[in-house]
């Protein structure tokens, strides 16, 4: 007992601190996920993830997300309220707010969905808290991500720019097919082939080709909704 209790301790001990596991999270993905079977830290990627989204969109001018949103109301043929150029100031500050508010509920969301396909439908070894920490790291990509964009979405002056399959697919017309592919975000593509890695690395199993499947269908299945709605 003596010698189980020291080897936990000297994992603790050991355990990489929130940087280090950013930075494993771009370069070594697979250490990364190991050491969080054994301690599962999320707390820090959770606030570090909502830092790095408020800040991406905290660098986006004012302007430029109210002409989004204009033009994301007019493309839908809704009215645009007269009051939306006075909303300005309160986007500024509101925006990042609430981004870096609802950043971690997202996360825990996305976790909970892991958990039930894993833990609960496939039985695999794994807690809603294990499955937590490997989504709250891997989606850090697309909290960075946010952050390296705002130079090309203000020059684009697109504030909902993305860098996704669509980007590539310029050879197709306007369309369904357009616009699902443009929602297909490399980097969010990035971070679920990661989560797939991760529940695979909990659950102690070699493969995890099966699982990246059904990571795949959450951001599959969410652009072709969004793209079916925003024709």
């Amino acid at each position: 007992m003596d010698a189980v209790g020291e080897e936990h301790t000297d994992q603790e001990a050991e355990s990489p601190g929130l940087f280090t596991r950013y930075f494993q999270v771009f370069v070594s993905p697979d250490v990364l996920f190991q050491g969080l079977r054994t301690r599962p830290d999320y707390v820090g990627a959770l606030l570090l993830g909502g830092g790095l989204t408020a800040a991406a969109l905290a660098l986006i001018p004012s302007d430029l997300i109210l002409a989004t949103l204009r033009e994301g109301l007019q493309a839908q043929g809704q009215a645009v309220p007269p009051q939306l150029e006075n909303f300005g100031a309160v986007i500024r500050f509101a925006g990042p707010v609430a981004a870096f508010v609802f950043w971690p509920l997202g996360m825990a969301f996305f976790a909970g969905l892991v958990t039930l396909f894993f833990a609960i439908l496939l039985g695999h070894e794994g807690t809603y808290r294990q499955y937590l920490a490997v989504v709250a790291h891997a989606q850090l990509i697309v909290a960075t991500a946010g952050i390296l964009l705002a130079p090309m979405r203000i020059a684009a002056e697109d504030a909902q720019l993305l860098l996704s399959i669509g980007t590539f697919a310029t050879f197709l017309e306007e369309g369904y097919i357009l616009r699902f592919l443009s929602l297909l975000d490399l980097f969010g593509l990035w971070a679920w082939v990661l989560v797939a890695l991760g529940a695979a690395r909990i659950a102690r199993k070699r493969s995890w080709l099966g699982g990246l499947i059904f990571v795949l269908m959450i951001p599959v299945t969410t652009a072709a909704v969004v793209a079916l709605f925003s024709g």
